[in-house]
């Protein structure tokens, strides 16, 4: 896809300087683009099948809502909802959407204190926007049959994709997940949606403060899971298995108790959102790697390394939540 064309579709004007690229990715690359209308990032996206649309349209609800009530992010384009929420339709089966660019830098190491309880205040401003979750959109974790699973765990190996250990991780993870779920059915079928990628990679820090980028993920989420989710990877989860650091896990839920998020129950139900959706990104870093949705082999190689990182974050994760709660308790 041209991006003088998805610009121009996108009402953006004409670009004025060559644009560069900010995200390198086979199927949905991200520009910033200097138009005789601003500097915009512009995202295009091939969608990876039928379930995309209605995952466009919930997570654009949220975005539209969150612009709404003032929560500091980069302006979009438009907040007008179409079928696929603030994407648009731009020729040869792509899609393209663009927001305001924001001067700023990606937080590299540990956030202050002030920054991750802004984070916690922000999860419960989403919640305040209490847009209900489709129940027949996809997007997350999805229950799937036991000899599917199997099937996909003997191809991953065949494959070499992944190796025994990391299979036999990924299975006692999957069984696990559907346990909490069960255990916590009324909760997981009474969602709202929310952003669900609160992370480093998604915060800038500006000369203003930090802003929140990137609602491509949002979707079907409890606010408490997603506080809790929240806290831990702003806390170092999402930069590697390492121990994740208590100081920031409690900043963030102080910042969202002021804030006037509701407080679920303290104990390891609360990691059913953040234990699910690790789940279920690898599902589909398996899928990917395995073929099932194209991509060069550099790309399914990309996303076979990535699974592996996934399935030992897992196992962590399964470990380390006794005593996680314990830090949600205090």
């Amino acid at each position: 896809m041209n991006l003088a064309q998805a610009a121009e579709r996108l009402g953006l004007g004409r670009l004025l300087d060559v644009p560069l690229l900010l995200k390198d990715d086979e199927r949905s690359p991200v520009w910033k683009a200097v138009t005789d209308s601003g500097s915009w990032v512009v995202k295009i996206a091939q969608p990876g099948g039928d379930f995309w649309l209605p995952m466009a349209a919930q997570a654009g609800r949220l975005e539209a809502a969150a612009w709404e009530i003032g929560v500091a992010m980069p302006e979009p384009q438009s907040t007008a909802l179409a079928e696929a929420g603030l994407w648009r339709p731009v020729g040869d089966g792509f899609y393209a959407r663009a927001v305001r660019f924001a001067e700023g830098a990606h937080p590299t190491g540990p956030m202050s204190e002030a920054s991750v309880a802004w984070a916690g205040g922000l999860v419960a401003d989403l919640a305040r926007c209490a847009i209900p979750a489709d129940p027949t959109v996809g997007g997350d974790y999805s229950p799937n049959s036991h000899d599917e699973w199997e099937e996909w765990f003997a191809q991953a190996e065949r494959l070499e994709v992944l190796g025994a250990e990391h299979v036999r991780t990924f299975r006692l993870s999957v069984e696990r997940t559907e346990a909490m779920i069960e255990d916590q059915q009324e909760l997981w079928q009474s969602r709202l949606v929310m952003h669900r990628d609160i992370r480093h990679q998604n915060i800038l820090i500006g000369s203003g403060g930090p802003v929140l980028l990137d609602f491509d993920a949002a979707g079907a989420q409890d606010p408490w899971w997603e506080l809790v989710y929240t806290a831990f990877q702003l806390a170092g989860f999402d930069r590697g298995p390492e121990a994740p650091e208590r100081r920031v896990v409690e900043a963030c839920l102080s910042g969202y108790v002021a804030a006037g998020g509701a407080v679920g129950a303290v104990d390891e139900s609360a990691f059913t959102g953040m234990f699910a959706g690790h789940v279920g990104v690898a599902a589909w870093e398996l899928w990917v790697a395995c073929g099932h949705r194209g991509g060069s082999p550099e790309y399914r190689a990309g996303f076979a390394r990535r699974l592996r990182e996934s399935v030992n974050a897992m196992a962590v994760m399964r470990e380390a939540m006794p005593t996680w709660v314990t830090w949600l308790k205090a």
